[in-house]
């Protein structure tokens, strides 16, 4: 039997091998290049992994995330009695026959599927929390993994291609909880697949159970792979087949082994999306469900005590025939590679040395501990224990304690910010930054400090003016003058060394600032390693240099200034800091332009900076909202928004940031453009449906509005959505209850936002364009009781927001009896830039008297708590 199936297998692995090589783009045959994209045809959205093929042949595709097709295929291989079919979860299929396929084959085609029927009122709102069952869990399915048997993909490999087992059960009523298989080899970056579950009672796996799409990224190289069914809600009666599809490769190579099972069974593979399956009796893969039986009666199939559902390496490396009893990895120091560190097996006693790219390799078996040290370090022990045989360390400095140390000096007390901008002229120790004024001697970062009187005369260029003043800094320059291209602050063995960032008042830079007038600079700061990485981010990975000019720090504003802003008394036992405080950190330009009287002067000041911060998203974002909120109607409004609304197409950040100002402003026809290209480029984030539906209905496009709703809650109950955050899902349910005027009574679940009363509520809604920055919100009601909320953490279940990307909130208070005031804690973001926040206030929510009223803020201010908004 083993035999046979070497047999078959290698028959397989030739045929597809010649399949690859017959039908790519770049063999020795004309081919026929047939692209496009798949759209909804209600919506005209790009649809993403979308089945594209001619049925029953080895001639098939899968479109992009973005709804994109490349098809190549050799046309001689079809006849006139061939069809192309297009097919996707959720929508009609679509099919054409080959004959009328000739003029399509010029240019880029547009196909347009509809969705399956849906109505909007049979939607059922419910929160996402589910009830367990008290039922045992029984397994099904093939878990031995077999010496001689197995399945792969190899070659340059095929979209839509599937690998997929049948498993024979009782005919009970069973839910499916999770799915496992193991892997044996696999040399890709990551896989994109698809689970996919059959009815296994036809010829070939032709009926899906349910039309629900559940993707997962594979990045295992060895071992094994569970993918959790629950959430898809799948019930079987009878025998199904469950499998995998290949939907996207990424980086050069493929090649997948997943484990086969010595017990018969049988398989089924087709090598392209609409491709013919074959079937292979007596060849099971190492495939296995968990399921719940959801009738009480003893299940004959597969018993617990004899599945096995863990093995050991040793166990996997056997059936590949393989011994790797080798570790390897990365020594690093500060995020630097770490040369002549040394590594040693503390069982074998073996010892290593990284080599110049701070890279090892040494003799280890499993369970075996590694020493890794290197002088003035700390030393670190790791056990190796990964399946992929690979550990990184970063090792430390020593901690050393000093005894009978006295320390006589007093400490500093910590300034205001508004001490810190009243003495900044004096105090040589000052600098102004994005994320507020430091002080270096009590910031708690380690910076290097140059005021203009430390500056060398007549230096030409920012690497003069550096030069020798900085430990640890070095110039490259093309044009040889002398460091006025790249100045790096560290890293200095680095194979490859990360130019330093710049920061011109409250501004990140994109590249060296060679518009940079030397003569205006009035103080730098320096702030490499670590505390750069902490503050910045990614940006900083090279170090930051923070330059303030002399313009950088006016005097107090006057008043009769085109700024309104109203303070309000905390009486709260904390340091709270108002709006007008919170701007005297906005950068130069900004403040310059909220201080213009006219649009003429105001439009000067834009087209003095423009050349510098142009490649700034925040510089665009912070213009466009001055303009729209003062000089609306004028044509230079017109025209710059216009050049914004095209700028930085593909950073999400920026384009909510400015759909933000376009809702403030009540240009809903603008940022309903900018929503739905956000929902292009992250179509399968189920905000981005909220989005985009709300901004229909603000752009008073109901109908569109409703059916997107409509469509979002269809996906989600096909499961094309991962598992979002209850906040997200309550966002949507208060909008649709509102919008379809449903009572209490006609819910399902009640909603977790609402309480069983018909008294006047008002809603809160938060959004913030960045899902890596991190929020702390303060609600104080009228008698100063103070509740919190985290984006970090949010609810009973304690789920971040953060880590999962969602970007939205919604609160609701009961009744009018006094006024709330909501205060804000910005802790940061990844990127340095700012971050922008939106909050809507809607009074009498949900009924014919609701108001909207939408706050928009700049957060640049870190780590101070600081008054946004007071309702009424």
């Amino acid at each position: 039997m083993g035999r046979d199936f070497n047999f078959i297998l290698k028959r397989i692995l030739i045929t597809g091998t010649c399949f690859f090589f017959f039908f790519s783009p770049k063999g020795l045959f004309s081919q026929t290049v047939f692209n496009g994209v798949v759209l909804d045809a209600d919506t005209d959205l790009p649809l993403p992994y979308v089945n594209i093929g001619f049925i029953d042949r080895q001639l098939g595709t899968v479109s992009e995330e973005n709804g994109t097709f490349n098809f190549s295929f050799d046309s001689s291989k079809l006849s006139s009695l061939d069809t192309l079919k297009i097919s996707s979860l959720a929508y009609k299929e679509f099919k054409l026959p080959f004959v009328e396929m000739q003029h399509l084959f010029d240019n880029p085609v547009e196909f347009k599927i509809e969705p399956e029927i849906i109505n909007l009122n049979e939607v059922v709102l419910t929160s996402i929390k589910r009830k367990n069952r008290s039922s045992s869990e029984k397994m099904v399915g093939y878990s031995y993994v077999g010496q001689l048997k197995n399945g792969s993909w190899e070659g340059e490999g095929a979209l839509g291609g599937e690998l997929v087992t049948k498993i024979n059960v009782n005919k009970k009523k069973r839910k499916l909880n999770a799915f496992y298989f193991y892997v044996l080899e696999n040399i890709s970056d990551s896989l994109l697949i698809r689970i996919n579950v059959y009815d296994g009672t036809t010829k070939y796996p032709k009926k899906k159970i349910t039309n629900k799409n559940i993707i997962y990224t594979l990045k295992t190289k060895m071992g094994k792979v569970g993918i959790d069914l629950a959430p898809y809600d799948i019930v079987v009666e009878d025998d199904f087949s469950i499998g995998i599809e290949l939907l996207k490769v990424y980086g050069n190579q493929i090649g997948l082994i997943l484990a086969g099972d010595d017990t018969p069974g049988v398989s089924y593979r087709r090598y392209t999306s609409q491709g013919e399956w074959k079937k292979y009796s007596k060849d099971a893969l190492t495939f296995f469900v968990s399921t719940t039986q959801l009738e009480e009666e003893e299940d004959g199939e597969l018993s617990d005590s004899i599945l096995v559902t863990d093995y050991s390496t040793e166990q996997l490396l056997q059936t590949l025939g393989k011994n790797r009893e080798e570790v390897g990895g990365f020594v690093f120091k500060e995020g630097e590679p770490l040369i002549k560190a040394q590594i040693q097996n503390l069982n074998s006693g073996e010892v290593t040395t990284t080599d110049e790219r701070g890279r090892y390799n040494l003799k280890a078996r499993v369970n075996d501990e590694l020493e890794f040290s290197f002088s003035s370090l700390a030393k670190e022990v790791r056990k190796v224990l990964e399946t992929t045989f690979a550990i990184n360390v970063s090792l430390e400095e020593k901690v050393v304690e000093l005894e009978e140390v006295t320390v006589t000096s007093a400490a500093r007390q910590k300034r205001t910010q508004k001490e810190l901008y009243d003495q900044y002229n004096e105090d040589n120790g000052i600098i102004k930054t994005s994320f507020g004024i430091f002080d270096k001697r009590t910031s708690g970062i380690s910076m290097k400090m140059l005021d203009e009187s430390d500056f060398t005369s007549g230096a030409t260029t920012l690497g003069n003016l550096l030069r020798g003043k900085i430990s640890g800094l070095t110039m490259r320059s093309n044009d040889n003058t002398d460091g006025s291209t790249e100045i790096y602050l560290r890293q200095g063995g680095a194979n490859r060394p990360i130019p330093a960032a710049y920061e011109i008042d409250g501004l990140i830079v994109q590249g060296f600032p060679d518009f940079l007038d030397i003569s205006q600079v009035k103080r730098i700061a320096v702030i490499s390693g670590l505390a750069a990485v902490a503050k910045y981010g990614t940006v900083g990975a090279g170090g930051v240099i923070i330059i303030n000019t002399k313009a950088a720090h006016a005097s107090p504003l006057a008043s009769g200034s085109t700024i309104k802003v109203k303070t309000y008394n905390q009486e709260m036992n904390e340091n709270v800091i108002s709006e007008e405080e919170a701007r005297l950190n906005w950068p130069n330009f900004l403040q310059e332009l909220y201080s213009s009287q006219n649009v003429t002067e105001a439009q000067g000041i834009y087209n003095s900076y423009e050349p510098k911060y142009g490649s700034n998203p925040n510089f665009n974002i912070d213009a466009s909202n001055y303009f729209l909120e003062f000089w609306t109607n004028e044509p230079f409004t017109e025209k710059l928004l216009n050049e914004n609304l095209n700028r930085f197409k593909n950073d999400i950040n920026y384009l909510k940031a400015l759909a933000f100002v376009l809702d403030k402003n009540k240009k809903y026809e603008h940022s309903v453009a900018l929503y739905k290209q956000i929902l292009l480029l992250r179509s399968n984030l189920a905000e981005s449906y909220r989005d985009l539906a709300n901004a229909y209905i603000k752009n008073k496009q109901e109908k569109i509005g409703k059916n997107l709703y409509a469509r979002y809650f269809n996906l989600l109950k096909e499961g094309y959505f991962s598992k979002q955050p209850e906040a997200l899902q309550n966002v949507i349910n208060s909008e649709v209850k509102a919008l379809l005027e449903v009572t209490e009574d006609q819910i399902k679940s009640p909603l977790t936002n609402f309480i069983n009363q018909d008294n006047i509520k008002t809603r809160i809604l938060l959004e913030w364009n960045d899902d890596a920055a991190e929020l702390n919100f303060q609600f104080i009601s009228p008698d100063k009781n103070v509740s919190s909320w985290s984006n970090a953490m949010d609810g009973e279940s304690n789920e971040s927001l953060l880590y999962k990307g969602y970007t939205s909130k919604d609160f609701f208070i009961y009744g009018n009896d006094g006024t709330w005031q909501i205060n804000a804690n910005y802790l940061g973001n990844k990127s340095g830039l700012a971050t922008y926040l939106k909050i809507t206030v809607s009074t009498a929510f949900g009924s014919e008297n609701q108001k909207d009223r939408v706050e928009f803020f700049r957060m640049d201010f870190k780590n101070v708590n600081r008054i946004l908004v007071q309702i009424p």
